[in-house]
């Protein structure tokens, strides 16, 4: 049952998550007729494996880079397997079996990868190792950076400039970089309009439903009515605390969380992780990498962007709005910078 689970969450399925639910075991579709190799038919012999820390139906994170996974099966051809692995234990045991099944390229999404797949991608040359986030550059490995604190220091903007209490809040689901830019981004972006607001922040010890309602509830009892929340499924706890508490709102975080409470969640901050599964794999496959380094995506290059709720828009002070604009134009052209993971250590 393990080894069905396992293969269940190969990217045949993953364009069905946008229809509710993952399908049944199987590589290219129920039912697909599969080469003596196991690759089933029609799809080339490229193996690309995408390991995931969290549900792929999340809304979010993990739910990005499991959609990833389908886009690349369409525009590649190839086979695409994701895999859950929460653990550093996990992440390297998974990454190895992939490696040694003679998997093209194996994805590690989120920086936690980074080292774990260090530790055996030098036992694996033939397989190139590209993790979301972390540190590591070796000669088959290499990190994608998206610059989601660009933003969240939009949505820092919009949080101060509108505070009525002078106090915000935001929470992480861990305390390494790749999380802590994101609420440092939104801080950073408070204070450049407001440098009297108080920020209250946390880090979840998991990424868990009540664990992130309680926390934002606390925030919210200490006078908090901004809240950004960047805890992966931990989000819909957070904004549940939200929607229960008349004047406090919202930012939902590399997802659609409108829906969840559409007069609370004021907009999302988004990211574009598709275009790291696509530009890295279009680059390993064409032979065009060169030397290992860190591929950056931003506003600069339309990865991420901050998308309106568009009904709470039409409450937003004209001044606000033009001031939003300004801060997306200048941080598009350099002009404002936000601290990326690497620069935070």
């Amino acid at each position: 049952m393990k080894e069905c689970l396992r293969k269940q969450i190969s990217l045949w399925t993953a364009s069905a998550l946008l229809m509710g639910g993952l399908a049944a075991c199987g590589g290219g579709g129920e039912g697909a007729p599969a080469d003596s190799s196991g690759t089933p038919e029609g799809e080339s012999e490229i193996k690309i494996g995408i390991l995931i820390p969290g549900s792929p139906t999340d809304g979010g994170f993990s739910q990005q880079a499991a959609e990833a996974g389908a886009l690349l099966e369409e525009q590649f051809n190839c086979h695409v397997a994701v895999v859950e692995a929460a653990t550093a234990d996990a992440i390297k045991s998974e990454g190895e079996t992939m490696a040694a099944e003679g998997y093209k390229i194996v994805f590690g999404h989120g920086g936690q990868c980074s080292t774990p797949l260090a530790e055996i991608s030098k036992d694996y040359p033939d397989t190139w190792f590209v993790t979301t986030g972390g540190t590591e550059i070796r000669e088959n490995q290499f990190p994608a950076c998206l610059c989601l604190e660009q933003s969240t220091y939009v949505a820092g903007v919009i949080a101060g400039l509108m505070t009525e209490s002078n106090v915000i809040g935001c929470s992480v689901g861990g305390d390494f970089p790749a999380y802590t830019k994101t609420t440092n981004g939104f801080k950073l972006g408070a204070e450049s309009v407001n440098p009297d607001v108080e920020v209250l922040f946390a880090v979840l010890s998991s990424t868990d439903t009540t664990e992130a309602y309680e926390t934002t509830t606390n925030q919210i009892q200490m006078g908090a009515d901004f809240i950004y929340s960047n805890t992966n499924e931990g989000q819909g706890g957070a904004i549940k605390a939200v929607s229960e508490h008349e004047g406090v709102r919202a930012f939902g975080s590399l997802g659609d969380f409108i829906p969840l409470a559409p007069e609370s969640v004021v907009g999302n901050t988004m990211g574009d992780w598709s275009k790291a599964f696509i530009n890295a794999t279009e680059a390993i496959l064409n032979d065009e990498v060169g030397e290992p380094e860190i591929m950056y995506l931003d506003m600069s290059n339309e990865s991420v962007s901050f998308e309106w709720n568009e009904e709470l828009k039409k409450e937003i002070p004209q001044e606000v709005l033009d001031k939003v604009d300004e801060t997306i134009q200048a941080i598009a052209d350099g002009t404002i910078h936000v601290p990326n993971e690497y620069e935070l250590g």
